[in-house]
Order: C-alpha cells, then structure tokens, then sequence
C-alpha cells in the first residue's frame, strides 16, 4: 500500500483533497463567517500552500502535472462552498504553485 501511495504521489493528492475540499467545508460546518473563509483560508492559507507545493513539486523531481491537482481540488472546493466571484483564485493558486516551481532548483542541481 504505501508503495502505490508513492508512485502515485499520494501526498500531494491528500494535501489537494483536504485543503480544496475538506477544509472550506469543515469552515462552513463550524460557521466561520464568510469574510474570514475568504481572508485566511484562500488569500493566506491557500496560496502559501500553492507555492511550498510548487517548490515540494520541483525540488523533489516530481512530474509538472502534479501542479494541477490543488488548483482543481481548489476550484471543487470553490464552487462547492464560496460565491461565483471567487472561482477565479484557482487560476491564481495554479499560477503561485507554476511560480515556485519554475523559481526552484531540482534536487540534483542543489548538491553542486
């Protein structure tokens, strides 16, 4: 098991999962107000987890399309529980993660 959940990058499915699902619905369960969701959750908590991924992504050697996976979970978790006027943070989320990654070494270029 733990073998399949390294070739298939498990980690980086389960980080996508919680915080572009689960989390914004755990937020509106225990009715946080929507002000806060929006503030903390997408504009701080999001994106700064978009780009540690990003830079995870390229440091370790991992393929690029593992980019796509919070920014898709994000806009599931969006369109599930925010306003239609926040889908468009997904697109920036995707662009933060694509920033770390192209701004980062990978792994055998730091040894040097």
């Amino acid at each position: 098991m733990t073998e399949k959940f390294r070739k298939f990058n498990g980690q980086y499915w389960l980080v996508a999962i919680f915080i572009g699902v689960v989390l914004p619905w755990l937020l509106k369960l225990l009715g946080v107000s929507r002000f806060h969701q929006i503030v903390w959750l997408l504009f701080c908590f999001d994106f700064i987890v978009s780009m540690i991924i990003g830079w995870q992504i390229r440091r370790t050697a991992r393929t690029g399309w593992l980019l796509w996976l919070l920014p898709i979970f994000c806009l599931l978790g969006l369109y599930l529980f925010f306003p239609q006027y926040v889908y468009y943070l997904a697109l920036v989320d995707l662009g933060l993660s694509y920033l770390a990654y192209g701004m980062a070494a990978p792994r055998e270029a730091q040894r040097d």
